[in-house]
């Protein structure tokens, strides 16, 4: 079978720098909700037709909630319990039965209901030129043709989108017709809120995500061969960002009096005596990661939560103080996180709010490679982060000390815009 290949062209106003894009995150919930909201009707066993109403739809649970809009009370209906559903926002109302509501119709039925979450999303805009698709999952074999002596595609096909994330071999994004994509230079996943299929329902998805394989991009003029050039460009901005946003971080301290330091970040750990006119007060945060590994190599990769205990796939855990997020997430488990915390008080527009969220990311989620070889390892790491204010007598602060208190930039890590 002839390989199937496709252009993805990022295409952002011809003024945009890395200033210019959005250091943000979005919840999860922002985009992808486990429950996806319509109006609708409900076609039930007996042939009875409920009125229109709100409808909550749980597509990895089967389960619909329906809310009666004259009393306010709320039905869990099951996929037994229905013959049919009409969504106002699928197809003009189009009936779908329970077979096919949960079955290969289901991706387009979410996908459908995300749209107006494409619209709110506060993500930074992309947009796509790729062959035309056939269809919800298949495109086209792309049509090369020279265009005035240039090398051409003559059924492009042009899709606005918002980036979710990034990393040196992929790119994750929401397009307008509510799909989710995960493309990469060597294949495709797609996210279809927990929906089962069979075995030959997914090869065939699998068949058709391959046509997806990204052979040039172009970024606000400039061209990149593949994500990793793409990736290159944000990793710079990312890095460059960090280093002058901990610049502020020093400076917005100084001439801050200790009382009321103290009052946000909690009891020092250790103080010392410099001279007699400067002290040095230390806060100590214990962070101890244990990291385990049991995988077996293969053919098929995926993204796995990191924190899930398997014996398939690299796991981690975190103890005591960890998180510096500003958002007091599950990942602010303390003292660590009440340095950023308080930090958001003095400037809510640093960068180090999206790169404290970014980095803590990083311990949620990994890429892992199945195989039918198993290994495992347990390290156990100490990593507890110290940070320090150089007081006068006046208990005023002349300097911060923070060195390897924020985990500084590496290459290869995977630049998101939610908060999972």
């Amino acid at each position: 079978m002839k390989q199937l290949t496709i252009f993805l062209v990022i295409l952002f106003n011809s003024s945009l720098f890395g200033q210019d894009i959005k250091w943000t995150t979005v919840t999860k919930n922002e985009y992808n909700p486990v429950q996806l909201i319509s109006r609708g009707v409900v076609t039930l066993d007996n042939g009875d037709k409920t009125p229109e109403a709100d409808l909550y739809i749980d597509f990895p649970a089967e389960r619909i909630y329906y809310r009666n809009p004259l009393n306010n009370a709320i039905f869990s209906i099951y996929k037994n319990d229905f013959k049919s559903i009409s969504l106002n926002e699928y197809e003009e109302g189009k009936n779908v039965d329970d077979g096919a509501f949960y079955g290969d119709v289901g991706e387009e039925i979410a996908a459908s209901l995300r749209k107006k979450l494409y619209e709110e999303a506060d993500l930074n805009f992309i947009t796509i030129t790729s062959v035309k698709k056939e269809g919800f999952f298949t495109r086209n074999q792309p049509k090369f043709e020279v265009n005035n002596g240039e090398l051409d595609v003559s059924n492009k096909s042009n899709v606005s989108a918002k980036l979710i994330g990034i990393n040196l071999s992929r790119i994750e994004y929401l397009d307008e017709d509510g799909d989710l994509w995960d493309r990469g230079n060597y294949g495709t996943l797609l996210g279809g809120g927990g929906i089962s299929t069979n075995s030959d329902d997914k090869e065939k998805r699998k068949e058709a995500r391959k046509s997806a394989r990204i052979l040039n991009i172009n970024f606000g003029n400039k061209f990149f061969l593949n994500t990793r050039d793409l990736y290159n460009y944000f990793y710079e901005e990312y890095e460059k960002n960090f280093y002058k946003a901990l610049d502020d971080f020093k400076n917005d301290f100084i001439g801050m009096n200790l009382k009321d330091l103290l009052k946000e970040w909690g009891p020092n750990s250790q103080l010392f005596e410099l001279d007699s006119n400067t002290f040095e007060y230390v806060w100590v945060f214990e962070r101890k990661i244990t990291e385990k590994e049991s995988s077996t190599t293969g053919a098929m990769n995926s993204i796995k939560k990191a924190l899930t205990k398997s014996e398939s796939q690299t796991t981690g855990s975190i103890s005591t103080s960890y998180g510096i997020n500003t958002n007091a997430s599950k990942y602010n488990l303390g003292g660590y996180g009440s340095i950023m915390n308080s930090y958001t008080k003095v400037n809510k527009d640093s960068f180090l709010n999206y790169y404290s969220t970014n980095v803590t990311a990083q311990y949620s989620q990994t890429r892992t490679t199945f195989s039918s070889q198993t290994r495992g390892t347990d390290i156990r790491v100490d990593d507890s982060k110290k940070i320090g204010v150089i007081v006068n007598k006046d208990l005023i602060v002349t300097d911060v000390l923070e060195k390897n208190y924020f985990p500084t930039p590496y290459y290869g890590v995977e630049i998101r815009f939610v908060d999972e």
